[in-house]
């Protein structure tokens, strides 16, 4: 099983809460065992549960990869402890802008970030070894909440211009197609989990939608 249609208690912007690599997935504290382990079945790689600056919003405020989670600096001491413990390798990044998975794609050393990031936190970034780019979605500046992509493919922003499809493909040396979650939602994160081995999405995604996303991330054949 590749996919699968959830909601978290009811809410079907799942894509806020979780954050998800090859290597890991960051889930909420209070979601139920149940819950956890479908996920964990589905994306095929342990499932830790925790929290960031006290919240469940864990894939608002996080990005990565599978080497590098980025975490803001609003995040607790008791937090950090907790990403040590699962030897999850983070790194504190300092600006106004917390949330990173909001304002940020990664993939692998290639990084897009929302034009109003300041130089010092580009500096942050580049001494991370990423290339770093500043760019808009869909006359968006929270380009991460505009872009699922995983090692396989990428969906974006329906609104997208053909300019900027072209430019996430070149830039990320990926394939890719623009669609919706959740019955026309536009901002894709909020609504998708995925990684190479599986996605899940909210569960008010339409059949149509559905298609979409399955091709764009490269599962129409899985």
């Amino acid at each position: 099983m590749h996919a699968l249609k959830i909601s978290f208690n009811g809410n079907p912007n799942i894509g806020l809460y979780c954050f998800a690599t090859d290597a890991y997935c960051l889930m909420p504290i209070h979601l139920s065992s149940k819950i956890v382990a479908k996920i964990k079945q589905v994306l095929g790689v342990p499932v830790y549960q925790v929290s960031i600056a006290g919240t469940d919003l864990l894939g608002a405020l996080c990005t990565g990869s599978s080497d590098l989670l980025l975490v803001p600096e609003i995040i607790r001491d008791e937090e950090i402890k907790q990403l040590e413990k699962h030897k999850i390798p983070y790194k504190i990044i300092k600006t106004k802008l917390n949330a990173l998975g909001n304002n940020m794609i990664i993939k692998g050393d290639t990084c897009l970030v929302n034009p109003e990031f300041d130089q010092e936190t580009i500096d942050q970034l580049k001494k991370l070894n990423l290339k770093v780019f500043k760019g808009e979605i869909a006359e968006s500046p929270t380009v991460g909440s505009c872009v699922v992509i995983t090692s396989k493919g990428c969906i974006i922003h329906r609104d997208a211009s053909e300019k900027e499809i072209e430019h996430i493909e070149k830039l990320f040396k990926t394939t890719s197609d623009i669609g919706t979650v959740n019955m026309g939602n536009p901002h894709v994160s909020s609504g998708i989990i995925a990684n190479s081995n599986g996605y899940i999405i909210g569960d008010l995604t339409s059949g149509h939608e559905i298609m979409r996303i399955e091709s764009a991330l490269g599962f129409q054949n899985g």
